[in-house]
């Protein structure tokens, strides 16, 4: 265009000599008209060009320039000059400008947020490699495409539109959605793109991807949660199992002297009922003191690998009577077995707690299903405890159509002596048993349940290899007398000693009393035993550490330790495992007599008997 110009104005001049001043005005014009290319080299060009023009129209015959001409020549000059340096000045705004741009569209393309432009009525016209990773979308799906697609309504374009007129909006948590229809949870933040009046044309959108962090969060969370509970409950557990050990010694002195009245025939009609009521609730106390020990995860377990079908079929048959007329018992059994390791017993208990609850949970009568089949745990299993590793499990549910549980309520379920029931109809230990026993047989087990839609009690059971061999079990016989065999009772607690003596001078043994470890080595100086029966824990010396220093004179000395205790419990601390011979509190006359004929007979018998060894290994270990 500055060419044209000032080659017309030239040809102007030419034709019109008259009005050469004014045209001579207009051809400086030209490199004016160049400084908007924004190129040096080009206003150099054009007014270069302008000059020459100029001289030859100026001084077409003489070719020597008046002085009026060399003043319009010079003043060319000069403006080309001042064009040359508008015209670099420009170039290096728009190259700034252009690194400005290039700049900008770099850190857009590299962020790792999603940035996204859109009109005020929220057409997308801007879309980063970002979102598409975010949300799936190429750029050629996006631009052009309404935000609703990720999630927005009408309401929120319409709010987002007036509020960034405002203000702007920084880092709101919000829920988008994929194009897979996945929900994305993003942190946002929202801008107007104003023009040079300063109105919003534009929004600018960014989301940073918060999913993976949310869902780590809730892993953690969920994790801290089911430690907190395990922890809660391991220390249930051990009080637990100090309150049985306490209870199991009054226990053994309440059953057992119950039985001596019974047996003497104590008082005629209502005095012998009331013997039996009496000797009726203490094996219950026993029971619940077996619970107590169950959810401690220390009663003695006889583990064997068993079809859970067969529990399931047991189950209905033994059960089924007693939930009434109103509650159904629907059992789904599988034609594969499915095998778990566990003691049949508690398993057959988990069962009946658990059914049993289900009924309770239905007043107005419903319907209870067991069902059972092989899955697959191949990550953190929400809701279930204690937590349990990837592998294959067998899953039991029980579901009720019954009141179902509060979430509060659900959050103490397991724990001991918790209950919602009335006093006279629950103790609290029933699912806290069924916890235990889980647990136990390394499983773990979780609650879902809603308010008027029922509970679901999810069981699992890692996968046992082989099938169980049943052993039918010999039918009791009453202990054989004894013939004046000596044992030595060492026993802390009076009213526990005073008992087992009778029980076993009644039974024809000859027996020596001590009530701690010091007495009874005493004894030892002067007499020889058949058979040591000692407490586990005793004041200044334990059991254990009693045993040992008696077979120092006596290596042959069988030993039965007696504790309130569990195995669990006592552990490697007293030198007490698998093979220690040990009866548990509370027991009868005829477990007591059974254990120590079994010993005695051992040890008439060559070979069979050993004396203990090494400094903790102090009891007598099965031959």
């Amino acid at each position: 265009m500055a060419v044209a110009a000032v080659t017309v104005s030239a040809i102007a001049a030419v034709v019109a000599p008259a009005t050469q001043q004014l045209l001579f005005s207009m051809m400086a014009v030209g490199p004016c008209l160049a400084v908007g290319s924004a190129r040096p080299r080009a206003v150099a060009a054009i007014g270069a060009y302008t000059m020459l023009l100029a001289l030859w129209i100026s001084t077409p015959a003489t070719l020597s320039p008046t002085s009026q001409e060399m003043k319009r020549l010079l003043l060319t000059a000069c403006i080309t000059a001042v064009c040359i340096v508008l015209a670099r000045s420009r170039q290096v705004a728009e190259e700034r400008e252009a690194k400005g741009k290039a700049r900008l569209a770099e850190i857009v393309r590299s962020s790792g947020d999603a940035i996204i432009t859109c009109s005020l009525d929220g057409t997308m016209t801007g879309w980063n490699p970002a979102a598409e990773r975010i949300y799936g979308y190429l750029a050629q799906e996006a631009i052009g495409g309404s935000v609703t697609m990720l999630g927005l309504t009408a309401d929120e374009i319409s709010l987002m539109a007036r509020l960034v007129r405002q203000h702007r909006i920084e880092d709101f948590e919000i829920e988008r959605k994929r194009k897979d229809g996945s929900p994305a949870i993003v942190s946002a933040s929202v801008a107007g793109l104003r023009d040079r009046d300063g109105g919003v044309f534009e929004v600018c959108v960014t989301h940073r991807d918060l999913t993976a962090q949310r869902a780590m969060e809730a892993r953690e969370r969920l994790m801290s949660e089911r430690s907190a509970q395990a922890e809660r409950l391991e220390s249930l557990g051990r009080l637990a199992g100090g309150v049985a050990h306490d209870f199991n010694n009054l226990l053994s002195i309440i059953l057992n002297y119950t039985d001596f009245a019974i047996e003497q025939g104590a008082g005629v009609g209502s005095a012998q009922d009331d013997l039996a009521r009496v000797r009726s609730a203490a094996d219950r106390a026993r029971m619940l003191c077996r619970q107590l020990l169950i959810f401690a995860k220390s009663e003695p377990t006889d583990t064997e690998a068993i079809d859970l079908n067969t529990i399931l079929a047991g189950s209905r048959d033994l059960l089924a009577p007693m939930l009434g007329e109103q509650v159904e018992l629907v059992v789904h059994l599988t034609p594969e077995p499915l095998m778990v390791e566990a003691d049949r017993t508690k398993l057959e208990q988990v069962m009946l707690n658990l059914i049993i609850n289900a009924r309770d949970a239905m007043p107005h009568g419903g319907t209870v299903v067991a069902q059972a089949g092989v899955t697959e745990v191949d990550e953190v299993q929400p809701g279930i405890h204690p937590g349990v590793r990837p592998g294959p499990y067998v899953q039991l549910l029980i579901r009720d159509t019954g009141t179902g549980i509060a979430p509060e309520v659900a959050a103490h379920i397991f724990e001991p002596f918790f209950t919602t029931k009335p006093q006279d109809r629950g103790t609290g230990l029933g699912l806290a048993t069924v916890y235990g026993i889980v647990a136990e047989a390394g499983g773990g087990i979780g609650v879902e349940s809603e308010l008027g839609e029922g509970t679901t009690f999810r069981l699992l059971f890692p996968v046992a290899a082989d099938p169980a061999t049943q052993i039918d079990a010999p039918a009791p016989a009453r202990p054989p007398v004894a013939h004046g065999q000596h044992v030595l009772v060492v026993e802390d607690q009076d009213g526990v000693r005073d008992l087992v003596v009778r029980i076993l001078r009644e039974h024809g043994y000859a027996v020596t009393a001590a009530s701690d470890g010091s007495s009874a080595l005493q004894e030892i100086e002067h007499k020889r035993f058949d058979l040591l029966l000692t407490d586990v824990i005793m004041p200044t010396m334990p059991g254990p550490t009693l045993a040992k220093l008696l077979q120092q004179s006596q290596p042959q000395l069988p030993v039965l330790f007696m504790s309130g205790y569990t195995e669990g419990l006592l552990g490697a601390e007293h030198g007490i495992d698998h093979d220690t011979e040990l009866i548990q509190k509370p027991f009868t006359a005829d477990e007591l007599l059974d254990r120590i004929h079994d010993l005695l007979t051992a040890a008439a018998t060559p070979g069979t008997a050993r004396p203990l060894s090494g400094l903790d290994s102090v009891a007598l270990r099965r031959g």
